[in-house]
């Protein structure tokens, strides 16, 4: 890890945040694992009497290097140790056993992976992110208003807007197939720019993405690790106690959180820095249905914890390119003139970046706590943060989000609906169950 001092039927509702397990006393996959504390959603009351007035717990970070000794299992100790205050960002090692790691990626590719996708994806939004063929709209992608685009300023554009990072070759191969730069000297000035064919255009840069995955910001493949009870998957069941302790978060938030993303990073796989939530906006509540698209409502995760489940040859490493930077300036930042954000080619340029080692959890927060409420509170920017390019082998990680809404007692009521939903899909697997052994003992 280095460190320098300066410098997203319900998604939230009916849903297991599932999370990995320590290399002491693991639990087997035969172990039945019961949660005695829970509420039972057929006692309502419980909710919110426990959590009415319960302020979102946060881990002081005190200084970069200070040393936690946790008890995260019976008879084990790990160590947090703080590698960020501004966020808040620990690491803790081998949290996961080798044999859970292997486990995690067997269900995810039980599962299936796919191609990881942006919100910013097809050739109708490329044409969109483009823009008209205007003065106020050249004058945004000449950030230095020189009346020219040069060759810097278009990649910074169509990284920013397309999600699209060609290098200076590839775009200048892009001009001179779609006549852009009529005179050929490297630059657009308006006069070219009013020229352009916006859809062949997005057409072009859509086909040079599929053929050149790694010019996108987003270079993995993923699934999603279904909920697992403790009938069907007493592993992963039994973790969501160890996040319990590590975050001091109630178990009914937890349990009410995000399914695992468990993510493969292959040769040159990277994903530029991104915020794992989204920015609080009055007119678009945090979804809790996932028949509610995201034009409508937005992701809120109050806290990420991301595993890795494999250890990299060299590369992988994520990072949180301004984390504890002192001389931050959020004008300079949305510029990024040194393209820090630019994770696949300027891995080392951020303020912190955390080698894999499998095992390995990293947590931090994505939110402040609101003062006047306890509750979800703004986001916080320093979270900025990516996987760098990998350069040998194969990475995989998992996060794990917890997920938090803006109101605490819409919070409580979608726990309890999960835990309806949760129990009526465990007695329904059960009466299952005793058919198919009814039929076994009549043959």
């Amino acid at each position: 890890m280095k460190h320098f001092n300066n410098s997203t039927s319900r998604i939230l509702v009916y849903i297991f945040l599932l999370v990995g397990f320590p290399s002491k006393t693991p639990i087997l996959a035969n172990e039945e694992v019961f949660h005695s504390d829970v509420c039972s959603p057929q006692n309502p009351d419980c909710y919110f009497e426990r959590f009415s007035k319960l302020k979102l717990p946060r881990v002081d970070p005190i200084q970069v290097g200070h040393v936690r000794r946790l008890n995260l299992i019976d008879g084990a100790e790990h160590k947090m140790t703080t590698v960020a205050v501004h966020p808040p960002i620990f690491e803790i090692p081998n949290f996961l056993s080798n044999e859970e790691c292997d486990h995690i990626i067997e269900l995810a590719k039980k599962e299936g992976l796919e191609t990881s996708q942006t919100v910013k994806e097809g050739v109708k939004q490329d044409m969109m992110a483009l823009g008209k063929n205007n003065k106020k709209n050249f004058d945004i992608w000449d950030p230095n208003k020189d009346g020219q685009i040069d060759t810097d300023e278009m990649i910074k554009g169509l990284e920013t807007n397309l999600d699209f990072t060609p290098d200076k070759e590839t775009l200048l191969m892009m001009y001179e197939s779609l006549g852009l730069d009529k005179n050929d000297d490297g630059s657009i000035d308006f006069e070219e720019f009013k020229q352009r064919d916006i859809p062949e255009m997005a057409r072009y840069i859509g086909k040079v993405k599929k053929e050149k995955p790694h010019t996108k910001s987003r270079h993995s493949r993923q699934a999603w690790i279904q909920n697992y009870s403790g009938n069907s998957d007493n592993i992963m069941a039994s973790l969501q106690d160890r996040v319990q302790r590590l975050t001091n978060l109630p178990l009914e938030l937890i349990l009410a959180s995000e399914y695992i993303q468990v993510v493969s990073y292959g040769p040159m796989g990277h994903y530029n820095c991104h915020l794992d939530s989204d920015w609080v906006r009055p007119n678009k509540p945090c979804c809790h249905y996932a028949e509610n698209e995201l034009d409508h409502c937005r992701v809120c995760r109050y806290a990420t914890i991301l595993y890795f489940l494999e250890n990299v040859e060299d590369g992988g490493e994520t990072a949180f390119p301004i984390a504890d930077n002192t001389t931050f300036n959020e004008e300079e930042w949305m510029r990024d003139a040194n393209n820090v954000c630019n994770l696949a080619k300027n891995c080392q340029k951020a303020n912190v970046v955390v080698k894999p080692e499998k095992g390995k959890a990293v947590l931090w927060y994505n939110h402040h706590v609101d003062n006047s409420t306890g509750w979800l509170g703004p986001l916080d920017q320093y979270t900025f943060h990516g996987g760098c390019d990998v350069k040998r082998g194969t990475k995989w990680i998992a996060n794990s989000w917890i997920s938090v809404g803006e109101d605490r007692d819409k919070d409580i009521l979608n726990w309890i609906e999960l835990a309806e939903y949760e129990e009526e899909k465990s007695n329904a697997r059960r009466s299952v169950d005793s058919e198919k052994d009814s039929i076994h003992e009549e043959l």
